[in-house]
């Protein structure tokens, strides 16, 4: 089922025309046969014969069979290109208007008003409006527009009867006939289960869209670490934390030593070979709940590590230090390796921006001893507004 639901996700993000062809002409493929075989039902039958205008029922039909076929047709050429990735216009504007000019018809000649074909329409609309580009459902929209203000106009002009295809409206106000009673239950059934579904999936795809949205605005996208306004708000709510169970909250801050050789050197795509594997080092070393590495802007990078104390925070950053040393960028003879400064500290309380600070004046110190240097220190910060409110 997942994968089911993952494939029409994708369908329904890429709008491939191909493939929106193809469903939109397959969806409604089975109601269309079924009001195909409705008057042929009712005809067979004296009972129900009436139901009818049988002068008038043959021009639906012959207008249902072009359809049902054309359908087809469409059907076996969208699943050749299934694969294109250009845009048919061609092909989707004649979906489209095949199937709606079946939708018309039987909207008009059943009468929309006391029928499930209102719900039709809409449905038809709302997959359109999903599945194609907007010239094409723009197109559609216009046209069903029109042709919705046209049919009103006759009806109450009397220019054209309401339900011409039947002998008397489906629903008079009174109950409704057996025969009635029967097909509607169907009908409904064949138009709001794939609508229900529709919706689901919608609201699905506009959840995973809002999960990704989120995930772009909080995250890096070159070393798909948190970014900065991420990381603030997270450190934020880590020094309340610490302030009120009194734990440890050690911070590192890192900049990868003489970032702006490599990239004049090796060029830039070196310089984010580098970021990337620095990213991905960091990564690892968070390994718990809490622990959150973020790039917090060019070269520089922080870890926020709560509940850790001074020394294992030194350990952790001397292992980065040594696992982007160790490791080899470039090919031939622009290989070349890098490495990084680490300032670490262990604050007491304090403010977030006391703790940056000082973890920024520890790097600044492993700079000037000769970089690729870990420098820590233990920090008693002034106590901070938020602790003494």
């Amino acid at each position: 089922m997942s994968a089911l639901i993952q494939w029409l996700e994708n369908l329904f993000r890429q709008q491939r025309d191909a493939m929106a062809c193809l469903v939109v002409v397959l969806l409604p493929l089975p109601l269309f046969a079924l009001f195909l075989v409705m008057p042929v039902i009712a005809q067979s039958s004296e009972q129900w014969r009436h139901i009818y205008q049988q002068e008038r029922v043959s021009f639906s039909q012959i207008v249902l069979v072009m359809v049902i076929s054309s359908q087809l047709l469409i059907a076996r050429r969208a699943w050749q290109l299934r694969n294109v990735d250009r845009d048919l216009p061609v092909l989707s504007l004649f979906s489209v208007f095949t199937v709606f000019s079946a939708v018309i018809v039987l909207s008009l000649g059943y009468g929309y008003k006391d029928s499930p074909l209102m719900l039709l329409c809409v449905g038809m609309l709302i997959l359109v409006r999903a599945l194609f580009k907007p010239v094409i459902y723009k197109a559609v929209f216009i046209a069903m527009g029109i042709l919705f203000v046209i049919s009103e106009v006759a009806f109450w002009t009397r220019a054209m009867p309401y339900a011409p295809l039947l002998q008397q409206p489906i629903f008079l106000g009174d109950q409704i006939s057996d025969w009635w009673a029967f097909w509607l239950r169907i009908i409904y059934s064949g138009i709001a289960l794939p609508m229900v579904m529709l919706f689901f999936l919608i609201a699905h795809i506009m959840s995973q869209e809002q999960k990704e949205l989120e995930a772009l605005v909080r995250t890096d996208a070159l070393t798909g670490l948190f970014n900065r306004r991420a990381f603030l708000e997270k450190f934020e709510l880590e020094m309340l934390r610490h302030i009120r169970k009194h734990q440890p909250l050690s911070l590192l801050m890192l900049d990868v030593d003489h970032f702006k050789k490599i990239n004049d050197g090796y060029g830039h795509p070196a310089g984010d070979a580098v970021l990337e594997a620095l990213g991905q080092i960091l990564d690892d070393s968070c390994r718990r709940r809490n622990d959150m590495a973020a790039r917090f802007g060019g070269e520089e990078f922080v870890v926020l590590l709560p509940d850790t104390e001074l020394t294992q925070a030194t350990r952790i950053a001397e292992h980065i230090a040594w696992q982007l040393r160790t490791r080899e960028f470039g090919k031939g003879d622009k290989r070349f390796t890098a490495t990084v400064s680490i300032g670490v500290v262990q604050l007491d309380r304090g403010s977030v921006d006391d703790a940056l600070r000082c973890a920024d004046d520890n790097l600044y110190v492993a700079k000037s001893r000769g970089r690729d240097q870990v420098v820590a220190s233990m920090v008693t910060l002034p106590q901070s507004e938020k602790e003494t409110a």
